[in-house]
């Protein structure tokens, strides 16, 4: 009886284990992916290069901005409202202090600040991000 009792519990314990490794192969190897997130398509427009005086005496900034977007009918209203976008930009830095805008985070806020300044110059939401190529603050 004995030798029964073992022959059934190693069977149990191969069961269990097989359903085991079952279990894991199926969801590490076979299971297909969910859906892909699809890819979103991002556009950029170069602003081109800034030279503008800060609002700290005799400092200025220069550097060049790049607007990322996801949509493209964007591109064709950032050529024209250039000036205008220009202008505003402008504005935002002559309203800065050199030492608010050194700094990462001082530099992050600024990203953010222009973000919204050319989104409501184009109406548009749709502004995903603000690159400066070129950074100097002297």
């Amino acid at each position: 009886m004995d030798t029964k009792k073992v022959i059934i519990y190693a069977l149990i314990a191969l069961v269990i284990s097989a359903v085991v490794f079952g279990g894991v192969l199926y969801f590490t190897m076979f299971r297909t992916p969910s859906e892909t997130p699809e890819e979103i398509k991002v556009y950029e427009y170069n602003l081109g290069g800034f030279t503008t005086n800060l609002s700290t005496v005799r400092s200025y900034f220069k550097g060049e901005i790049v607007i990322e977007t996801t949509e493209k009918a964007l591109l064709g209203v950032f050529v024209e409202k250039n000036a205008e976008l220009r202008d505003q930009i402008i504005k935002v830095f002559i309203g800065k202090e050199s030492v608010d805008i050194l700094d990462p985070e001082g530099q992050q806020q600024l990203r953010e600040e222009l973000i919204r300044v050319i989104s409501n110059v184009t109406k548009s939401d749709e502004i995903t991000n603000l690159y400066f190529v070129d950074y100097i603050i002297q």
